[in-house]
């Protein structure tokens, strides 16, 4: 499971880099769009480390049991 999210992690991370690049455009359209897609895609990104962290902890915590 943590591989396929690290996997979806590095997915999000090109997408974002691409929507960034087009966010330095000159067309003010395509700037304002990629600004939203920025905004969705860093929230995409946070959830998948917010559960990659958890999947850690869960990892430590059963490791700890041992």
């Amino acid at each position: 499971m943590i591989g396929q999210l690290i996997a979806q992690l590095a997915q999000a991370n090109i997408e974002l880099w691409h929507e960034e690049d087009k966010a330095r455009l000159t067309d003010d359209h395509v700037v304002a769009a990629a600004k939203r897609n920025v905004d969705k895609l860093n929230q995409r990104r946070n959830d998948l480390i917010e559960q990659i962290d958890a999947q850690v902890r869960q990892m430590v915590a059963d490791a700890a049991k041992r």
